[in-house]
């Protein structure tokens, strides 16, 4: 008995010793990720230091409320979870008396062109590029700045992967942690970790687009945010399929360069404007932020709000959506890549926002000439595009097996009759108007 207690008492010892070693190890972790992000303060002297438990528990308290976390001064199991978490590489430096976006520089001109020098190996050359050009377009649409890409010569904002080597000056440090990080300006560099899973459009690995949109945020000059759930906050939140700047950053970005430039489009020629009460309508779009644009001939509406809002317009297509003809068959857009399609006849255009992508427009593949209509369907997350009696699904992000389509619309839309001849231009609309321009009750019409 006497032995088999001396054995207890030795296997406690040995478990309290590995208790205290895993705690001196978290604490060395913690203390290494707080200097290395601004918390703490490197000491001069190259022995390990000394901090005293007051300055711990300040680091502490910063990195907790800024990440959203219950302020507890200690370091417990949710501080650890989240020093665990991807995130910028990047300096945070935060303090009480700011809490709002930090600033870290400013370009001297509002027209900026940039270079993808390598790809995501998981994404390839299109996606990755297609990726970085949503990134840039969340700043374009809330502020002045335009952004061009260029395929050769000298670009003001670098875009590379490097791995965990030494061609980065700051190497990485492999899959997970630091995902990527970039200079002030005027440096424009921007560089990602070769070694991280990129995606676009699901949960898993790391979304392209958001993270470039953090890196290219410090581009242009804004450091990190203390709102954890702003896009400029150190910590990745993962993917969101409605992503969407917060506040504090387009209040940061406006604040270097200010708002957006008030465009006044090129309205239709004195007396020729359409009124949208008697015209039959080419297609209408349901785009970004509750927009609606509705298009007929040249010419396009647009409206906000409810049903019951207002319509402003026309003005000519070609002044919103550079290159884009009028006379379209559809018009569609998807909250899944904030992409706008257009189709006319058998090409189709694509944009970010109202500029059009490289490569467009493209010949319609898989999918017939003078389609009748198109919407996204989010339940499915996929667009749709009907002709006749038949509809097509095509999935963005990954590529699709056309052969078993055309499918019948009745099997999309079972309440409702297939019309077995259908018109050569599909279903069109038109709008009654009260005498304030507002919507009012609507018919459809078919025109032949």
């Amino acid at each position: 008995m006497k032995m088999d207690y001396t054995r207890l008492e030795f296997l406690g010892f040995i478990i309290l010793l590995q208790l205290d070693l895993s705690f001196a190890l978290r604490r060395e972790e913690a203390i290494a990720y707080l200097q290395k992000f601004g918390y703490l303060q490197i000491p001069l002297s190259p022995r390990a230091p000394n901090y005293r438990p007051e300055q711990l528990a300040e680091a502490l308290r910063t990195f907790q409320k800024a990440t959203n976390l219950p302020v507890s001064r200690r370091l417990d199991a949710a501080t650890m979870r989240m020093m665990e978490k991807p995130r910028c590489g990047l300096e945070d430096s935060f303090n009480d008396k700011i809490l709002r976006y930090r600033i870290m520089g400013k370009w001297k001109k509002k027209q900026l062109t940039y270079r993808v020098y390598n790809f995501a190996s998981d994404l390839g050359e299109g996606k990755t590029r297609s990726a970085i050009q949503n990134a840039f377009t969340y700043w374009g649409e809330v502020s002045p700045l335009r952004f061009r890409e260029i395929q050769s010569g000298k670009a003001d904002i670098k875009i590379s992967f490097h791995r965990k080597d030494k061609s980065c000056p700051v190497p990485f440090d492999g899959r997970g942690h630091v995902l990527a990080h970039a200079d002030a300006p005027e440096s424009g560099l921007i560089h990602f970790d070769a070694d991280e899973l990129w995606t676009e459009g699901r949960s898993s690995g790391s979304n392209l687009r958001i993270v470039a949109a953090h890196e290219v945020g410090h581009a242009l000059g804004l450091g990190h945010s203390q709102h954890y759930s702003a896009l400029m906050g150190p910590v990745y939140g993962g993917y969101r399929s409605n992503f969407k700047l917060h506040p504090d950053d387009i209040q940061g970005i406006q604040a270097l360069y200010g708002k957006p430039q008030s465009s006044s489009p090129a309205a239709a020629p004195g007396g020729s404007a359409p009124d949208l009460c008697k015209v039959t309508l080419d297609a209408i779009m349901s785009g970004p932020k509750g927009q609606m644009y509705l298009f007929s001939g040249q010419f396009v509406w647009t409206r906000s709000g409810s049903v019951s809002a207002s319509v402003s317009g026309p003005v000519l297509i070609s002044a919103l959506w550079k290159e884009l003809p009028g006379g379209l068959s559809a018009a569609v857009y998807s909250p899944r890549t904030s992409k706008s399609y257009f189709i006319k006849g058998d090409k189709v255009w694509r944009y970010s926002g109202f500029r059009i992508d490289h490569g467009f427009p493209r010949r319609l593949n898989n999918l017939p000439a003078n389609i009748d209509s198109a919407f996204y369907s989010s339940k499915h997350k996929k667009l749709v595009f009907l002709k006749g009696s038949g509809y097509w699904e095509w999935d963005e992000i990954k590529p699709g097996n056309f052969k078993s389509y055309p499918l019948q619309i009745s099997q999309l839309f079972k309440e409702l009759p297939v019309t077995p001849t259908p018109p050569s231009r599909g279903p069109t609309t038109r709008f009654t108007c009260s005498k304030d321009r507002k919507f009012g009750k609507s018919t459809r019409t078919s025109r032949r």
